[in-house]
């Protein structure tokens, strides 16, 4: 589960992340903001569970954050920080559907009563995850099932739960015919018709019980494995692999290769795919550990095509050295990559934010001129400068406002206007953060220098 804590005190959020071990609560995500203008990006574009956040800020205050979720009708349960003097203002809160507040200084006991209070409510009350068909995507589907890394899997399990009381078989035909390829997709049905590749000269597929009886039948020359359910991925990926790669395997294979190499998800920046695999030495921990990489080519090549996929896994994967050559080379072209177009999107969205002060600057905003999912690019831009977008945004505002207050005799509130800050005394508290004194002290000082 994911939680974001929200406060526009940047010790508040420090001292809350690092309050619980949050892991004993399900919660393997923490997001920290102080702008809660960004973090109501957050919350429309990235699923979040649990949301801690102070009632009061400038801006957008945690009732604003509070109706934008009902507004949106997002699942996340709200849990508010107020003082004593917003007693009355955290009551409100509760009336419009928060789950809890909590008086700070918070007390360590109380946030652990407040989020076993929202488990509770998320386990209880959580609908089913809702459908959509629409970007099922069968070859993605057959990787979170084959592969190691849970981050696919969880991606999945909504249909992997809707498929789960039906009995599936894998499907190999030699020498298909289009007309082959027909009549296997009417027999699965719509949706799961994206069970079938055509992979050389075979046609491979993925079909429910319902269909193998009347396929194997018409198909005289067509192979079916054993059946599975999708729900026993050790049993699905057990079949998989004895069937089309002549191997057998067993759970303790997987965690074997990967228990002490970085997770998937840290393979391009660790470098570690290459290496690893010149040490792997049996046939069928070679076989795993490409499907792995596969996976993580198919999910990170912006230019990967589907067909040449397929063909890896059900054709040459079963010559695990020949194909780990290509494999690598398309690991090593993604890497140089990426780390050559990082910095020209992280120099391009500097340049624009130093170039449109005056604009919300809202992460959609920015991630749209990264042309990067705008919570993927809020990482990246914090992993390779070291400083939230939030904080850099403030900072090249203050700036270009003391540089006005000097060069310019424009009024205070208009210097606020044009760098962002549509709320005058907010900015004067910001700018009084930053230089230890208001906008109007920082200009008679340097008229007086």
């Amino acid at each position: 589960m994911r939680l974001l804590i929200v406060d526009d005190g940047h010790y508040v959020v420090e001292y809350m992340k690092h309050l619980l071990d949050w892991n004993t609560f399900g919660i393997d995500q923490i997001e920290t903001m102080t702008n809660s203008i960004e973090a109501r990006d957050i919350l429309t574009l990235n699923h979040i569970d649990i949301l801690i956040t102070d009632i009061r800020m400038p801006e957008v205050s945690g009732i604003d954050l509070l109706q934008h979720i009902h507004q949106h009708g997002l699942s996340t349960k709200v849990i508010f920080l107020s003082g004593y003097s917003e007693f009355e203002y955290a009551q409100q809160g509760i009336r419009l559907g928060a789950l809890d507040y909590l008086l700070k200084p918070v007390d360590k006991d109380d946030v652990e009563k407040a989020m076993s209070k929202a488990i509770t409510h998320i386990t209880k009350t959580r609908p089913a995850q809702s459908i959509a068909w629409e970007n099922f995507n069968g070859l993605e589907f057959l990787l979170s099932l084959l592969g190691h890394n849970e981050t696919l899997s969880k991606e999945y399990e909504a249909y992997t739960k809707l498929l789960a009381g039906r009995h599936f078989f894998f499907l190999k035909l030699k020498g298909f015919t289009q007309e082959h390829e027909s009549l296997i997709k009417y027999a699965v049905g719509d949706k799961l018709d994206r069970f079938v590749w055509a992979a050389g000269t075979r046609l491979i597929a993925f079909i429910p019980e319902e269909a193998a009886g009347e396929l194997t039948i018409k198909l005289e020359r067509s192979v079916v494995s054993p059946p599975f359910l999708l729900t026993d991925r050790n049993m699905t990926r057990q079949i998989f692999y004895r069937f089309f790669l002549n191997e057998d395997v067993n759970s303790e294979d997987f965690t074997g290769i990967f228990s002490h190499s970085p997770s998937c998800g840290d393979w391009e920046s660790a470098g570690n795919i290459i290496k690893k695999y010149d040490h792997i030495r049996l046939r069928k921990q070679k076989i795993i550990y490409l499907m792995e990489t596969i996976r993580y080519v198919y999910l990170t090549d912006k230019d990967r095509d589907t067909s040449e996929t397929v063909d890896w896994i059900f054709n040459h994967l079963q010559h695990p050295d020949e194909l780990s050559s290509t494999l690598m080379d398309r690991v090593s072209r993604i890497r140089n990559n990426k780390q050559m177009s990082i910095q020209t999107i992280i120099d391009k969205v500097q340049t624009y934010i130093e170039d449109h002060l005056s604009h919300g600057l809202s992460l959609d905003e920015l991630g749209k001129v990264a042309h990067l999912h705008p919570v993927y690019f809020s990482k990246l831009f914090k992993q390779e400068t070291g400083e939230n977008v939030s904080n850099y945004i403030s900072r090249k505002r203050l700036e270009k406002a003391s540089q006005l207050l000097q060069d310019s005799e424009l009024r205070v509130h208009d210097i606020a206007q044009m760098v962002g800050y549509k709320k005058n005394q907010y900015f004067i508290q910001l700018f009084k953060v930053e230089y230890g004194v208001t906008p109007y002290q920082y200009r008679r000082n340097m008229i007086h220098q």
